[in-house]
């Protein structure tokens, strides 16, 4: 399946967040993507406060310098502000799904958004490998709960727990 814009930058978001350096060679034998096209994701994902790299030349890899999400810098361009939004919310998600109730939890977080939303969200998140599902009970009799998986960083040698 080829990747959409959004699942590409969620996928790099990913990679990133798992992973305490990337090069662009891993980056584009994962995404069959262009070094530009990492760029531009690695700027939205920037200008997003979602990502915090440098580029260390030492090691030719982007190194991960803080994980805590910083202030957006929204643009002037409506339509590309509204996107940028939904960037900062999918990446919200993605770290959000170690609460104990994530959907709970996202619907605390974003109370505005339609059912619609939040299943259009999920259904992107599906796209690159996560895995949400509610299990009803469990054979002990405990009362349900979501489960969710998250997919491996790909097998770059980079992973770190």
């Amino acid at each position: 399946m080829e990747l959409t814009k959004t699942s590409r930058i969620l996928s790099v978001f990913h990679l990133f967040r798992y992973c305490s350096e990337v090069s662009f060679k891993e980056i584009t034998n994962l995404l069959p993507v262009s070094e530009k096209t990492v760029y531009r994701d690695i700027t939205l994902l920037r200008q997003a406060g979602v990502l915090h790299i440098r580029f260390s030349q030492k090691r030719g890899a982007f190194v991960l310098v803080d994980t805590d999400f910083h202030p957006p810098q929204f643009p002037e361009n409506k339509t590309r502000k509204l996107y940028l939004e939904k960037i900062i919310r999918l990446c919200t998600l993605m770290v959000g799904l170690d609460s104990d109730d994530p959907i709970v939890w996202y619907r605390e977080r974003y109370p505005q958004l339609s059912a619609r939303t939040r299943q259009r969200d999920f259904a992107e998140l599906f796209k690159i490998g996560y895995r949400i599902r509610y299990e009803p009970t469990d054979p002990w009799g405990e009362s349900g709960h979501y489960d969710y998986e998250i997919p491996d960083t790909y097998g770059l040698e980079t992973f770190h727990t």
